[in-house]
This record gives structure tokens, C-alpha cells and sequence, in this order.
């Protein structure tokens, strides 16, 4: 909980620390991150767990502290939900074709410090890929992930339908 409170600092300030983040809390170019639509919420699956999709391929920001803190933001009014505080979500990293990142991986590290300070169980992640080289380093490196992890984690390969 002090990581997210760190974050929520770090992203908004000391005086935004024990409010609620509302839309007025993000200025103009926080609100053109939010409306690309980078990470989106989906509705929910079979097990009335919120999902979350990222496209990295329509990255556009400013600075990175914009794309930051419209996640930051998605990520406050989906928990706004007692149904996902309690069930969890799922995630979704699409990266085929068009949506594949080509940022080059601006703001990684910042993006997954944020992820994890962030008070929301992950019940399960996809990975859609059509890279073969993103698709060999991914299954390589969940090799070595414990079965608890391996249950919850799915990698697709493939293009568009």
C-alpha cells in the first residue's frame, strides 16, 4: 500500500493523496493519453471479472507522466466497482499487427512500477502476439514461473481473424 501511495504522490502531488482522482484532476494533456485509449476497459468476462485491454501500438502522449496518470486514472474508476475489488480483473496485452508497440518501450520500468503499486488483483493476463521473437522470450521466461503463475497467464500467436 505504500507503493501506491508513492505513486499516487509521485503522479498527482501531496495535496491529491487522500481524494479520489476524478477526470478534473487530469489536465488537457492527460485527457488527450486518456482518449487514445492505450489501456481500455472492456467490460467483463464469464466470471464477472472487469477486463482490461492495452493496445501499446496507439501510444500517444505528451510526456510519459500524461499516458501515467490516465492509467492511473482507468485503473481508480474500474476499482470504483466492489464487484472488481473483489473478483479481480483480467488483462489483456494485444500487440498484433497495427497494435504492436512501437514506442520502443518508453517508460517500461515506470509503467510497471505503476502496475504493481496499483491495489488490484490480476486474475488473469493474455498476451496476443504475431512476433515470433516476443512470442519465444515470453514462453522462455514463463519456463521458469511457478505453476500458480502458469495457470493464470495464456499466450496467443497469431494474426487478425
Amino acid at each position: 500500500m505504500i507503493r501506491f501511495f508513492e505513486v499516487k504522490q509521485q503522479l498527482f502531488g501531496n495535496d491529491k493523496l487522500a481524494k479520489d482522482i476524478t477526470i478534473d484532476d487530469l489536465d488537457d494533456d492527460d485527457r488527450e493519453a486518456l482518449k487514445v485509449g492505450v489501456v481500455q476497459i472492456a467490460g467483463r468476462d464469464t466470471s464477472n471479472r472487469q477486463i482490461f485491454v492495452s493496445l501499446p501500438g496507439i501510444r500517444q502522449f505528451r510526456r510519459l507522466l500524461n499516458e501515467m496518470r490516465a492509467r492511473f486514472y482507468t485503473a481508480m474508476q474500474a476499482l470504483s466497482s466492489e464487484q472488481t475489488q473483489r473478483k479481480g480483473a483480467v488483462s489483456i496485452y494485444y500487440t498484433v499487427g497495427s497494435f504492436n508497440d512501437r514506442s520502443k518501450r518508453v517508460g517500461f520500468f515506470e509503467i510497471r512500477r505503476l502496475k504493481l503499486s496499483l491495489p488490484i488483483h490480476i486474475a488473469a493476463i493474455h498476451f496476443c502476439l504475431d512476433d515470433p521473437k516476443q512470442y519465444i522470450i515470453l514462453k522462455v521466461g514463463l519456463s521458469a514461473a511457478s505453476p500458480k503463475i502458469l495457470t493464470r497467464v495464456k499466450v496467443h500467436y497469431g494474426s487478425h481473424l
